[in-house]
């Protein structure tokens, strides 16, 4: 799917990678600022001098621009601002050719709930409303291969969570590969099947999003996150909660809306968690899923705790006084609260 091998001199370090990756949906790279990510991606796309890159074994700089089957968004894409957003959409759809999707305008707008901002003049969009309508407009370009550069941090957490599960949407139906640009981990691992990590303009990890993840924390290169898939059992009208269950255990989670999606994904910084050997009785915490330690690592002066619920993995985080004090092993039933999710 992609092939590349470049060398670019930067001014605080050099660009050198090599990488090749022949399958996934959504592709995430990771790191600081100014480790080299934006610039990999005009690399790929062709505004940047490189060769040997090859997108579905197409060298990339032989090609004309719209012969590529490229999309890049940059984080600064500005609409055309004489045109209000219905015009600025209608126009990428009139205009770009080459398409290889089927998208239509209109199942863009209804995906992306855009209806109520069609006749706004593009002046008038906040900051998220403005990156929604790029984003739609980028897909209306119809091409198998886009590549996004920052493209929903305007946006708050729950309606980025919505936009990333329609993104993912799109790739499967449609069979476009998205590559995310982000410096939020907790982004990319909601709706990314494979992570690259760069740093100082090199490839430091790249496989499945997890264990990529996974090598992240160990290096206290971000504070630990967990991913949960779950099933929606119903909707509490007096409570105004969702009842969720595991999709094995059916052990049972009580959710807002606002946490809730079509994904069947919620996102657990490591903050949110606290662990008991025992279990809670009378407790204000109605969300407390029985779990299984299966690793424990001292890291920057923290205990990090793996556990397995459901098949599934927690990232825990202990204070070594919490440690020392109790006597968990490997291997034991440890009850795990999870706050702020009703």
């Amino acid at each position: 799917m992609i092939k590349l091998s470049l060398f670019k001199a930067l001014n605080n370090f050099d660009l050198d990678i090599n990488l090749e990756l022949e399958s996934f949906n959504v592709l995430g790279v990771y790191g600081p600022s100014g480790s080299g990510k934006s610039t990999l991606l005009r690399c790929i796309s062709g505004l940047e001098s490189a060769k040997n890159v090859y997108v579905n074994n197409q060298p990339v700089h032989e090609l004309p621009s719209d012969k590529r089957g490229i999309t890049l968004q940059l984080q600064s894409c500005p609409l055309f601002p004489h045109l209000d957003v219905a015009g600025n959409l209608a126009f990428t759809q009139k205009h770009c050719g080459n398409k290889q999707t089927s998208l239509t305008l209109e199942y863009v707008v209804k995906t992306l709930e855009l209806q109520d901002l069609l006749n706004r003049d593009v002046q008038s969009l906040s900051g998220g409303e403005r990156q929604r309508v790029v984003f739609a407009r980028t897909l209306l370009a119809g091409q198998k291969f886009i590549m996004l550069d920052e493209p929903f941090s305007a946006l708050d957490w729950s309606l980025r969570f919505k936009t990333l599960t329609k993104l993912s949407e799109f790739a499967v139906k449609f069979n476009i590969k998205f590559i995310i640009v982000s410096h939020s981990l907790k982004e990319l691992l909601f709706c990314c099947d494979t992570l690259i990590q760069l740093d100082k303009g090199k490839v430091i990890n790249q496989g499945a999003s997890a264990h990529v993840a996974k090598a992240i924390y160990a290096n206290d290169r971000q504070t630990p996150l967990s991913l949960i898939n779950y099933d929606v059992v119903k909707f509490d009208e007096d409570y105004g909660l969702y009842q969720l269950q595991l999709q094995q255990s059916e052990q049972p989670l009580f959710v807002l809306p606002a946490l809730v999606d079509s994904s069947n994904k919620l996102i657990i910084e490591s903050e949110q968690m606290s662990f008991s050997a025992l279990k809670p009785e009378q407790t204000t915490h109605s969300n407390v899923l029985k779990s299984v330690l299966t690793q424990a690592e001292l890291i920057n002066n923290k205990w990090q705790l793996t556990l397995n619920v459901d098949g599934q993995t927690l990232y825990c985080l202990a204070s070594r006084r919490v440690w020392d004090k109790n006597d968990f092993k490997v291997g034991d039933v440890l009850y795990t609260t999870i706050s702020n999710l009703e």
